[in-house]
């Protein structure tokens, strides 16, 4: 295999609650970013050892390295997290004189937004910016990228994603572990996005709703920017386990019949007594626990997107036209898409609208495009500060990335 120099090379790993996925990608300055290798290794992250976690992301990494014949010297981490959450934050640089802004007037705007307050139990993971305003001796205006643009303040509106405190250094841990460096943390949320907002709608409001296992994801776009992120504890797993309690069931008897449920049938007659009794009757007459467990099911499902739903209108999210996008692993909960119809009162599309693709199989394939396109991004605004010498020593990592280049 052709020879890829370090700054080109991309090498990502991406943690689930089910699943490690290693990904080995390369950057070219016309053709863009391109994977070269992957590996899914099917494990339960969350019940392994501090040492079986070092394991099984090594081995991941191991056979992608060894496809590619490449020795990787830091890496990306993505890992969702319950505590994942955002807010709108503002940033500045003031030049003084009117200047062609560079990378470094960019940079220091969004380390100001970065550097606001967000309360001692929480930390910044990543920053979006989400609107660019230039002013100059002709006024303001707002602009897609400010490098390049002339003028004497720039001013950046960014989200600002916060997770717990100790999110970063846990990834650190892992990164060490393998014996690498740390390049940058990408919550997954924002992988999501990267690689699903090509296909979301220019009109109206488009809310994103993965719904997984362990956790689910929602994320609100309102006329091309990225305005909502927030990370909940509640999903299939959730639901396993209270049709295990309420029905005295094993993990695995639960797991089989939620699969049979359909909560979509609670949300056709939930205005009609007669009819709702005899959708019970004939559920009961085909199988004694299928029916408590679609009432079981429904209810914990509808209380819990009812609840994300009055949040999003109580901050002016939702919007009379728009869409749903739903995916994830738990998105093949029968009669869910017409459930969260009623709630939000707005049209669900399974991902990203095709249909030859099941929306929890097509996950893989989003996240994977955010990842890689998100990693590229990080990569080449590093580099691009690097080039600008707002650093005058390259340490660690960044020493190894640039030496080609100087």
């Amino acid at each position: 295999m052709k020879t890829i120099a370090p700054e080109q090379l991309l090498v990502i790993l991406l943690i689930s609650s089910r699943r490690v996925t290693a990904l080995l990608a390369m950057t070219h300055p016309e053709q863009g970013e391109r994977v070269l290798a992957h590996k899914n290794i099917d494990c339960l992250w969350h019940d392994l050892s501090a040492r079986g976690r070092i394991e099984v992301a090594a081995d991941a990494l191991r056979a992608v390295c060894e496809v590619a014949e490449v020795e990787p010297l830091s890496i990306f981490l993505s890992c969702n997290d319950v505590s994942i959450a955002s807010r709108i934050g503002m940033g500045w640089s003031s030049p003084g004189d009117e200047i062609p802004l560079t990378h470094a007037e960019r940079s220091w705007a969004l380390r100001r937004a970065r550097e606001q307050a967000t309360g001692a139990d929480r930390e910044v993971v990543a920053v979006l910016p989400v609107q660019w305003t230039v002013r100059g001796r002709n006024g303001e205006k707002e602009v897609d990228d400010p490098v390049g643009c002339v003028g004497n303040h720039l001013t950046c509106q960014a989200l600002l994603v916060s997770a717990r405190r100790g999110y970063r250094q846990e990834m650190e841990a892992v990164a060490q572990g393998l014996g690498l460096e740390l390049e940058e943390v990408i919550p997954q949320p924002l992988a999501l996005y990267r690689g699903i907002s090509g296909r979301l709608r220019m009109r109206g409001s488009s809310i994103v709703i993965d719904f997984g296992a362990r956790h689910t994801n929602v994320l609100v776009r309102r006329k091309d920017k990225l305005l909502h992120v927030e990370t909940f504890d509640f999903g299939g797993d959730n639901l396993t386990a209270r049709l295990a309690e309420s029905l005295n069931l094993s993990s695995e008897q639960a797991e089989s019949l939620k699969h049979e449920v359909d909560i979509g049938m609670c949300t056709v007659h939930a205005g009609s007594g007669q009819g709702q009794q005899f959708i019970w009757n004939d559920l009961q007459e085909r199988h004694a626990l299928l029916g408590p467990a679609t009432h079981i099911v429904s209810e914990a499902v509808s209380t819990f997107f009812k609840e994300r739903a009055r949040d999003l209108r109580e901050h002016g999210y939702l919007a009379q036209q728009g869409q749903i996008h739903l995916v994830g692993r738990a998105s093949a909960l029968n009669g869910l898409t017409l459930s969260l119809r009623d709630i939000f009162d707005l049209p669900v599309v399974l991902g990203t609208g095709d249909r030859n693709r099941h929306p929890s199989d097509e996950l893989d394939g989003i996240l994977a495009t955010g990842l890689v396109c998100s990693a590229a991004d990080y990569r080449r605004e590093h580099l691009a500060l690097q080039a600008g010498s707002l650093r005058k020593r390259a340490s660690g990592v960044w020493s190894w990335l640039t030496h080609s280049l100087t």
